[in-house]
């Protein structure tokens, strides 16, 4: 269970699985572990297995657990309210010995404290982003493809199809990592994370197409 100060202890934390089902401070079943992050102190909770919705819940509220079901010091409506989207990340972007480092922090799961869950060298992202490429959010969101990309400014223009009208503006600060074998790019930011950066997106950004030149 939590010690006195209300961080979960490492014993406790190794006994959280998958599976487990998840009662609150009430003894109402709140729903299952669907999916766990031991190094951040987080877990996600399926709620209904008939949606992609679930709620994210801090070990640090874990009061008791058995290998088959777990209790929490929330009740459940608490937890709908305050837990509902990922643990809030931010982006701090800096220059380090000449190369532009992007660092993500989120509160852990453990203590509320924040720490560093990702750190990405944003010049060599600059030169991996491809117009076409699938991104993904960091709680697994398909966004769609980029439509258009601005390597100078570091803006993607994200959206599905051709005549979507709600496009994505996002820059390249948020993305962790691109894999080039399947087209991907995978973003530090939660869906709900972009939400929240929408009134940072540019209006002037002018993306510009080029054309190869043709051979004389």
């Amino acid at each position: 269970m939590a010690d006195t100060k209300g961080t979960i202890t490492e014993d406790v934390a190794n006994s959280i699985a998958l599976g487990q089902t998840i009662y609150d401070i009430a003894g109402d079943k709140v729903g299952t572990v669907d999916d766990l992050d031991r190094p951040t102190g987080w877990m996600k909770a399926e709620i209904n297995p008939f949606s992609e919705t679930g709620l994210y819940i801090p070990f640090n509220l874990v009061t008791s657990v058995d290998p088959r079901e777990l209790y929490l010091s929330r009740s459940k409506e608490d937890l709908r309210r305050d837990y509902a989207n990922p643990p809030a990340r931010t982006t701090h972007v800096e220059t380090i010995l000449g190369e532009t480092v992007a660092t993500t922090r989120q509160p852990s799961g453990y203590t509320g404290a924040l720490m560093v869950v990702e750190e990405a060298n944003v010049d060599k992202i600059r030169k991996r982003v491809t117009v076409g490429d699938l991104v993904l959010t960091s709680d697994q969101v398909d966004l769609g493809t980029i439509k258009r990309y601005d390597g100078a400014t570091g803006w993607m223009m994200i959206g599905k199809g051709l005549q979507a009208r709600n496009d994505l503006m996002v820059p390249i600060t948020v993305v962790s990592h691109v894999d080039r074998d399947v087209a991907e790019v995978y973003l530090a930011a939660s869906r709900a994370d972009l939400r929240g950066m929408q009134h940072l997106e540019p209006v002037d950004v002018v993306f510009v197409d080029t054309k190869p030149v043709a051979a004389a």
